[in-house]
């Protein structure tokens, strides 16, 4: 029986792993056992006579305490601008005038309701109305009828409350439209910019017809939209809102046509007149910045 040949070759295979074990367990007994001040002080290449003159070294803790600080410190700031904006949403949750003292009385249209009558507080609470009124107007020369409605609220809540959002949700299908237009009013420097659009809802064999127009008065512009202005919304958190309905019984109407745009704008001057007479608009305070461009 001959004698296994160890060879070199099969040595090193053999031995190769637990001589890098042992040299790696020597190496991190080494570097936990040294001292972490002689890691940072000592560069390479340095003598031990010279440590005198190595760079101090910074304890971990101090980064930890810096980096604290500096958390907190921003926190603090986060807050103090959070406060800014609850502050202006609190004081501008109360519309600046009384709704219910919008006139009765817009030009040829007269209102037909003994009393005001207000929305289900739920629906009123969904549609973001912090006051509102709604009226049923009439025009005695021509017969036609409306239905108008005017809240004032929060941006967040009722930005979304729009004819082509909440006519679906009643039955409604879209007929004619939307199409947004702008009315030119003397007195204002910006023309009231509204959307207009017919609906129909088929009531038996015969479909009902609905014109309707709306605007947002936001950050003292007139618009069909303000979901564009997201952005804006915690520094201006309050708009207006005015929703005429018109219940078609004759021919189809053209948009900015017909008897309407005069209620519609009767309703703009009233508001504007209110709020020029009720003292400066309530702005963001200097804790919250500069609101972005829109």
């Amino acid at each position: 029986m001959s004698t296994p040949r160890i060879s070199l070759r099969n040595c090193a295979r053999i031995a190769g792993p637990f001589i890098l074990s042992w040299r790696s367990e020597i190496a991190f007994r080494t570097m936990t056992s040294m001292p972490i001040n002689r890691l940072i002080v000592e560069p390479r290449g340095a003598s031990t006579g010279s440590s005198s003159r190595a760079r101090a070294s910074i304890s971990p803790w101090a980064w930890l305490a810096v980096t604290c600080l500096l958390l907190g410190a921003s926190g603090g700031v986060r807050l103090w601008r959070e406060w800014g904006f609850w502050s202006l949403a609190e004081r501008s949750a109360a519309c600046p005038f009384h709704i219910a003292d919008l006139p009765r009385s817009m030009g040829a249209w007269q209102a037909i309701d003994d009393k005001e009558i207000q929305l289900d507080p739920e629906i009123a609470r969904i549609a973001g109305a912090s006051e509102h009124i709604t009226r049923n107007y009439l025009d005695p020369k021509t017969g036609e009828r409306a239905a108008a409605l005017v809240l004032y609220g929060p941006c967040a809540e009722a930005f979304g409350h729009v004819p082509e959002n909440c006519y679906p949700s009643a039955g409604y299908k879209p007929y004619k439209g939307p199409i947004d237009g702008e009315i030119r009013i003397p007195g204002l420097k910006q023309p009231v910019r509204y959307r207009w659009a017919i609906y129909a809802k088929r009531e038996g064999d015969i479909p009902r017809l609905e014109e309707v127009y709306h605007t947002f008065l936001y950050n003292g512009d007139w618009l069909p939209d303000v979901s564009d202005r997201w952005k804006m919304f915690r520094y201006y958190p309050s708009l207006f809102k005015i929703q005429v309905a018109h219940p078609i019984t004759g021919g189809l109407p053209e948009p900015g046509k017909g008897p309407i745009p005069e209620l519609l704008t009767g309703f703009v001057r009233e508001i504007n007149e209110r709020l020029a007479s009720s003292g400066p608009a309530i702005v963001a305070p200097s804790t919250a910045g500069d609101p972005p461009s829109s």
